[in-house]
């Protein structure tokens, strides 16, 4: 048992509630309890694990609770169940042959043991596992799909069909009818079956690639060029940044006729359970999203939208690794590789490896200085490090790489303009998100924070309200923006306005302990102090970072003249020292020099914390030239990532 498995778990346990008498009061108890082998100690282990979405962990305890314990059929069938959501699909078919011989009727055995089958070829015994779920009253739509993909495994279309056509009920079933029909319909060169059903399924769910694609390709090939082309056009309109439309488009262009979206049999099996996988992707019944996913992968392991979808769900589950380990298996030619690897990097920000975080994004700069995605996710995670004069620098470089910003930009102008607030930078701040106000006008989040500075720092105050109302009239049921326009009015004295407002934010976002501390403080300011400091104890109960919770429990004690007046003077301390000369940030946050940068003519030794970037901008007077350091090193042309602290590199010639 891995050691890093042992530590996920007693985390886990430790600060979980106890369910057991036995539960254990510390990380030694937990490994200890997991550690001796004992059913109860690997169970409890499994289970919280289960409980946390650790699909590895509760695979791993609860074998080993099994183990101790072979004859639960509890016990063996939440076993089951976990294994084969950690991908271990050999493993978990082997408990499901002792799941289904103890409980014939689990169909999630019944559907793992046929996936083994069909991997194998052995269709007839796949098809066997299957039959008792299609046989019930209510057939089970995943079994009869992929029984009906076995039928066409074996070279019957016609029994495909028949078996296809026992689904019907509702529109989710009459929709995976049709387009698995004309999938393997139009596998099976049964043109006429194919468009009828494919253009049904259109009609349902016209933005979904795989839909789309489908009867677009046969649309190709029944010679209507030109409607195919409005599919992929549609999608793109809805999609811009679908990279597959896109290409897909360009080859009907060229003239390229493409064939089946689905030419076998194994990989529509591998889009159905995708589907029910894709279907599933929710925190709450995350376990039966991930079997799905996993049997799909099992079938066809470069399955890109399964492991795409698996890396998103594991992190929306908070399992990082898991994460990045999906992403980081999407094939090299991929066209969402470039994605993905963005994604590890954020991914590896949140386990806190911010130094390999921060050299990936930057290789995928070096890689394709155009796309702006790579600086979007280099400067987000330098901003939730609060170093924002070098998050306004990585957002820099992306506005510099557009010949001219259009409406889709005003994002990039408004992270900007973040980082220069947060760096108190105002006056930079304040033309960026003009600058985005006037590439997209209707950005409730950029009217919001634009009017709320205004109001705040008592300047443009009548235009600052105007553009909070125009935020609260794009989403009015947005609690945070209806929160400033209540505390705006609150700025400016207006606290009977304030309290309308605000009462208006808590009844949209009832949790939030800043609405509840805001409304507090306009309580206090009417005369309504015993319901401000109700408000105030529930702000406190939300659990603020410690610095707003001290504040809150000042208030409590005190009232809110003593805070909001230290309040006030730092807000002026903090407005007189906006737009000072910014301290160099980036260089600040560096590790000490433990060595004299330049150690000879043409050469600079590499610091502590030194990237490329830092290296460029300091020697040769640009970050942006950094290449040139690539090209002048061969150790860095091997592997731009690899800077060690006292290593001496060639500059480039001046």
């Amino acid at each position: 048992m891995s050691r890093r498995i042992i530590r996920t778990a007693a985390f886990i346990i430790a600060f979980g509630p106890a369910v057991a008498s036995a539960a254990p009061t510390s990380i030694d108890d937990v490994i200890a309890l997991a550690q001796d082998g004992s059913a109860a100690g690997n169970y409890l282990a499994g289970r919280y694990a289960a409980i946390q979405r650790d699909a590895d962990a509760a695979a791993t305890f609860l074998q080993a609770a099994l183990r101790a314990d072979p004859k639960n059929a509890e016990l063996l069938d939440r076993t089951f169940r976990s294994t084969l959501a950690a991908g271990e699909i050999d493993q978990a078919t082997n408990l499901a042959r002792r799941v289904s011989a103890s409980d014939p009727s689990n169909r999630v055995a019944q559907l793992a043991l046929a996936i083994k089958a069909i991997k194998t070829r052995q269709l007839e015994s796949a098809r066997r596992y299957l039959e008792p779920a299609l046989n019930a009253a209510t057939p089970d739509v995943a079994a009869t799909l992929v029984t009906g993909w076995a039928w066409y495994a074996s070279g019957d279309a016609s029994k495909a069909l028949e078996t296809f056509n026992k689904l019907s009920g509702n529109e989710l079933t009459d929709y995976l009818r049709d387009l698995h029909s004309g999938l393997m319909a139009d596998a099976a060169g049964l043109n006429d079956e194919a468009g009828k059903r494919l253009e049904a399924a259109y009609q349902v769910d016209p933005n979904t690639f795989l839909v789309a694609d489908a009867y677009a390709r046969w649309l190709a090939r029944a010679k209507r060029v030109d409607e195919a082309k409005s599919i992929y056009t549609a999608v793109l309109q809805a999609f811009p940044n679908d990279p597959r439309s896109g290409a897909a488009l360009a080859d009907l262009e060229s003239g390229k006729i493409p064939g089946p979206a689905v030419r076998s049999a194994r990989d529509g099996i591998a889009e159905v359970l995708f589907s029910f996988g894709r279907l599933a992707n929710r925190s709450e019944s995350a376990e039966i999203s991930q079997v799905y996913l996993q049997l799909a992968l099992y079938l066809v392991p470069d399955h890109e939208l399964a492991l795409l979808t698996l890396a998103d769900l594991s992190e929306t589950i908070g399992q990082t690794q898991m994460a990045i380990d999906a992403y980081q298996r999407l094939p090299v030619k991929s066209v969402y590789k470039r994605d993905a690897e963005v994604r590890v990097a954020v991914n590896l920000a949140a386990l806190e490896k911010m130094k390999e975080a921060r050299a990936q994004l930057e290789t995928l700069i070096y890689r394709a200085p155009n796309d702006l995605d790579a600086y979007v996710a280099l400067g987000g995670l330098l901003h939730r490090d609060k170093k924002y004069a070098e998050a306004a620098k990585v957002y820099t470089r992306a506005i510099a790489t557009l010949d001219e910003p259009k409406p889709q930009h005003w994002s990039l102008f408004f992270a900007r303009a973040v980082a220069y607030d947060g760096a108190k930078q105002w006056n930079k701040a304040q033309a960026d998100l003009e600058k985005a106000v006037e590439l997209s006008s209707e950005q409730a989040t950029v009217l919001n924070y634009l009017g709320y500075s205004w109001v705040d720092r008592h300047i443009n105050v009548d235009k600052g309200l105007e553009l909070i109302r125009s935020a609260v009239e794009l989403r009015p049921n947005d609690g945070d923006i209806v929160d400033s326009l209540g505390w705006a009015y609150y700025r400016l004295g207006r606290y009977e306005d304030a309290v309308t407002e605000l009462e208006r934010a808590i009844d949209l976002r009832p949790q939030s302990w800043e609405i509840n501390d805001h409304l507090g403080d306009a309580y206090w300011k009417v005369g309504r102090k015993l319901e401000a400091r109700f408000q105030w104890a529930h702000a406190r109960d939300l659990k603020p970072d410690e610095e707003k919770l001290a504040l809150i429990e000042r208030k409590l004690a005190e009232g809110l003249e003593p805070v909001e007046t230290e309040l006030e003077r730092k807000r002026a301390e903090e407005r007189a020292g906006e737009d000072a000369e910014p301290k160099d940030t980036m260089a600040a946050t560096q590790a000490v020099p433990t060595a004299t940068p330049v150690v000879a003519e043409g050469t600079f030794t590499v610091r502590p914390g030194d990237t490329l970037w830092i290296i460029s901008e300091e020697i040769l007077g640009d970050g942006n030239r950094y290449p040139e350091l690539i090209r002048a090193n061969e150790t860095l042309q091997r592997n731009p990532n690899r800077l060690i602290p006292g290593q001496v590199l060639k500059l480039p010639e001046r």
